[in-house]
């Protein structure tokens, strides 16, 4: 409940039910999660990437009756619309519901799904929110056009306490909190995550989103889970190197590369090679936690050195 997520999920919960129940575990466990679906009916679910990677990959979910859910909602990192369609596909349930939304505890819930729902959008702003796009220069940008989210409004926090250079790093003088986040919005005006901006990967002038590598491998049949990070190079800046989790014994690194040049832009090619790990590191909320990868490198570096 550390999460802004958990105080979303408490309110919609009151709000749009008279006699909900919210079933809450201490911990993910993949039998007790199925199984309270299952037991207590749940329509509703609140997850996390991770744990849609779950329920796409899991070889025994065909054994839960998971028909009572009607809505997946997912936040706290963007959700592919690849991964999406694997979990439809995989549920087979027509009635099936999947929303996503975006929110930071310095903002609270600002977009959310509503009308219309496309597959890897988080939606379009909430009542009382105003939203903008820009590029480097801070000129705002239109429509499909990739560029940091900005944000103000009733909804975001008035700073944070006893730091007021921090404060001011986030929060420019018109009031526009900077979220750090990539992103666009379409001409319905719906919104879509692309990456965090410290984390592209600078590839020969390229500014390359590690998620959209991560989204491609998790379409491999044989991938559990990954992550992107940029290895260094004198000679290109960054190459891009995937870290995987075997899902078949069998798959090999040069069956990735080949996969991932096949199906994406010479900028977004793992010319920094695969690195096979039994897990990715990832935060309580889901989030890819890269800089353990960087550390892995890097300890990797040091022992090929010596």
């Amino acid at each position: 409940m550390f999460h802004i997520l958990g105080i979303v999920v408490l309110i919609m919960t009151l709000l749009q039910t008279v006699r909900g129940k919210v079933v809450m575990l201490p911990k993910f466990e993949e039998k007790t999660f199925l199984g309270c679906i299952e037991q207590y009916r749940c329509s509703v679910a609140f997850l996390v990437p991770p744990l849609f990677v779950f329920l796409a990959r899991y070889p025994r979910i065909d054994e839960y009756n998971l028909s009572s859910l009607k809505l997946i909602f997912c936040g706290a990192a963007p959700l592919s619309k690849e991964l999406e369609q694997s979990v439809r596909n995989r549920l087979n349930n027509p009635n099936l519901k999947i929303s996503q939304g975006y929110a930071m505890t310095e903002l609270s819930s600002i977009l959310m799904q509503k009308k219309i729902l496309k597959a890897g959008s988080v939606g379009d702003v909430n009542t009382d929110i105003y939203a903008k796009v820009i590029d480097e220069s801070h000129n705002a940008l239109g429509p499909n056009k990739v560029g940091e989210l900005c944000f103000k409004g009733p909804a975001m926090m008035m700073g944070y306490i006893g730091d007021e250079s921090a404060t001011k790093a986030i929060i420019n003088a018109d009031g526009w909190l900077h979220t750090g986040d990539l992103g666009y919005y379409d001409d319905d005006l719906q919104f879509f995550i692309v990456d965090r901006i410290k984390e592209l990967i600078k590839f020969k002038g390229y500014q390359v989103p590690p998620a959209e590598i991560e989204a491609l491998l998790m379409t491999h049949p044989k991938v559990q889970d990954c992550g992107v990070i940029g290895k260094q190079s004198d000679v290109a800046g960054e190459l891009p190197l995937a870290f995987v989790v075997k899902g078949d014994e069998t798959l090999t690194e040069a069956e990735i590369v080949k996969y991932v040049h096949d199906n994406s832009s010479p900028a977004k090619r793992l010319y920094g090679g695969v690195r096979f790990i039994d897990r990715i590191p990832k935060s309580p909320s889901g989030k890819i936690l890269r800089r353990e990868l960087r550390t892995l490198l890097a300890k990797e570096n040091v022992k090929a050195k010596i």
